[in-house]
């Protein structure tokens, strides 16, 4: 009984220094996170709207992301983009990552209106040859908006795809 009690003693005065007893989730899965400055460039040369090619501007921005991961999988945080919105990133299934924009006046209507529409980023950490790399400073996938079906009298949804292109910058 005298040596439980001494190694309780042990214990209870490492716990009490604040000496670590668990290693702490963020800093493990640390090497997994989206952190830094990050140019995105979203190509217009390649550009798709309803699975047809056509050539849109190619739009480039800033994105200052913050993130934390639970795991090796499951990070999320939020980005900031040089056009003025600020979004959550999160990863989903495999090695995707996702950002969510409404854009409130996206595509223009006949009528001189404006319609709203759903960005969606989809990306995953690549070589330089596209492929998936688990860790990387370079991102690839697409920018897809969305519109409703019904905007500008179109009964049909328009959906734009181009290639995304994110590259860390500090």
């Amino acid at each position: 009984m005298g040596r439980f009690r001494a190694l309780a003693g042990t214990v209870t005065l490492g716990a009490t220094l604040g000496m670590p007893c668990a290693p702490q989730a963020a800093a493990e899965y640390e090497q997994y996170a989206m952190n830094g400055t990050y140019s995105v460039v979203s190509n217009g040369e390649w550009a798709r709207m309803n699975d047809r090619y056509q050539d849109e501007p190619t739009v480039r921005s800033t994105w200052d992301v913050s993130t934390t991961c639970t795991s090796a999988i499951t990070c999320s945080g939020t980005v900031t983009s040089s056009l003025g919105w600020t979004e959550n990133v999160y990863t989903g299934t495999g090695n995707m990552w996702y950002v969510k924009h409404y854009v409130p006046d996206w595509i223009p209507c006949p009528d001189g209106t404006r319609a709203p529409g759903l960005q969606v980023y989809r990306f995953y950490p690549s070589t330089d040859e596209g492929l998936s790399k688990r860790i990387s400073d370079l991102w690839v996938g697409e920018d897809q908006t969305t519109g409703e079906s019904g905007n500008c009298g179109r009964n049909k949804s328009l959906v734009l795809n181009l290639p995304v292109k994110i590259s860390k910058i500090a």
